[in-house]
């Protein structure tokens, strides 16, 4: 019987075994070797990593985790869980392993879909990226392409103006934007074109042009797009997990669910960046041991 189970080795995972590790309970890590960020070539904004690669970010958090004989690491991948009578979890893994853990963390992150354009994926993580604030200073002195396929990304058009003047809205062919969007961005001095992204074409992942379906070629040396974040998950059915009216995870600072025992730290919980999931794993890591401190103390 482990103490705790914690699904997912990226930053919020191995965050929240760090902590829940250091405080004595006996923890596994359960990573199927799967991030989202595997075409990442930098990892930036995070004190004293700013341009890691992600690869190395994982392996140097893994050897931070397996400095304590009570953090043991996993690489499997969870397909059930199950409640047991006496509050405790029995976990069912791929390769066919029950573990049993009083505690679990779901740490699973998300899946992204790129969009629907022609060789984006030679590009994307190279030099088209989904994040300014990750990205954004690297990509600063190009011209950019924001391609966007919905209404609910178009935030994404004021948060780039901050690192660039050279900025093209493309929205592959759907039409989405009122009169008034338009205005605005022409009074920002950003071109708008709806037509179909026909293909991307640039050199070893360099972006260098765009071609649409009326034939312009347009030069563009880098670019962001807005990806569409799946969050599925069937633990969340199993279990009745409550959440949001977006599908994440709903949870409390300390990385407590609708159902004792069972914590949630990082992308599950809503998009984030990398330093923001280490904190929430950080912090499901104290609520663990917060809890079982509560628990376990005696009082008349």
């Amino acid at each position: 019987m482990f103490d705790v189970v914690i699904i997912g080795g990226g930053p919020a995972g191995m965050s929240a075994a760090l902590v829940a590790g250091r405080g004595k309970q006996n923890v596994l890590l359960i990573d199927e070797e799967k991030p989202r960020n595997a075409v990442t070539k930098e990892s930036h904004a995070f004190l004293t990593r700013d341009g890691i690669k992600p690869e190395e970010f994982r392996e140097k958090g893994r050897q931070d985790l397996l400095k304590y004989p009570s953090i043991s690491i996993k690489n499997d991948r969870v397909r059930a869980i199950v409640k047991l009578t006496d509050d405790s979890f029995e976990l069912t893994t791929q390769s066919g392993v029950n573990i049993h853990t009083k505690n679990i963390v779901l740490a699973t992150g998300l899946k992204e879909t790129l969009p629907d354009v022609k060789s984006i994926e030679h590009y994307y993580g190279t030099s088209i990226f989904s994040c300014p604030f990750c990205d954004g200073w690297e990509m600063k002195e190009h011209s950019l392409i924001l391609i966007i396929e919905s209404i609910q990304a178009f935030h994404l058009t004021k948060l780039l103006k901050n690192w660039t003047d050279d900025l093209v809205i493309a929205t592959n062919g759907n039409y989405f934007l009122n009169s008034e969007q338009k205005e605005n961005l022409a009074l920002n001095n950003i071109r708008l074109i709806e037509d179909k992204i026909v293909e991307l074409k640039g050199d070893q992942g360099q972006l260098q042009s765009v071609t649409f379906e009326t034939g312009e070629e347009l030069v563009r040396t880098g670019g962001f797009c807005a990806t569409v974040l799946d969050n599925t998950l069937p633990f969340i059915e199993q279990l009745g997990i409550e959440v949001n009216d977006f599908g994440y995870i709903t949870t409390d600072m300390m990385g407590h669910t609708s159902i004792p025992g069972i914590y949630a730290a990082g992308e599950i919980t809503g998009p984030s960046q990398l330093i923001v999931s280490a904190s929430q794993g950080h912090m499901a890591g104290i609520g663990i041991i917060a809890d079982s401190s509560e628990a376990h103390f005696l009082t008349k």
